[in-house]
């Protein structure tokens, strides 16, 4: 991954803008399981209404076969194209989506959107005592 992480996974934005960086990686986005878009960070051109349902329905079902007998937990999805890749996964305030390039090495971008879900997951795992 080229850019670290930001430490606050609060910032989302940030750490969307991290994955973006990432080489071969063309944008990210966190999205509520309805499909509400909670931050994004995507090139012009790319339609965020339609990917944000696409990702809350792939995620949503993913989640419901999950607790289906001989199915576990997903940790994160792969979705290939001719185009490039969808990486989805699971955070307790929605999904992150990564969008790459077609061919790029999907392995360090696990990681890093690995690295992403925890840092969210951290921030945003449990409520904020005031």
């Amino acid at each position: 991954m080229s850019a670290a992480l930001p430490a606050d996974g609060r910032d989302v934005r940030a750490v969307l803008s991290a994955l973006g960086r990432a080489e071969g990686v063309r944008g990210a986005l966190l999205v509520a399981a309805d499909g509400l878009v909670i931050a994004a960070a995507l090139p012009e051109g790319i339609g965020v209404e339609a990917l944000s349902a696409l990702a809350a329905t792939l995620g949503r079902e993913l989640e419901l076969r999950a607790s289906l007998a001989g199915h576990g937990a997903f940790s994160l999805a792969y979705f290939e194209a001719e185009a490039g890749s969808l990486i989805l996964g699971t955070t307790a305030i929605g999904f992150v989506i990564v969008l790459t390039e077609a061919g790029c090495d999907e392995a360090p971008l696990a990681e890093a959107l690995h690295g992403a879900i925890d840092v969210i997951e951290r921030a945003w795992g449990a409520p904020a005592l005031a």
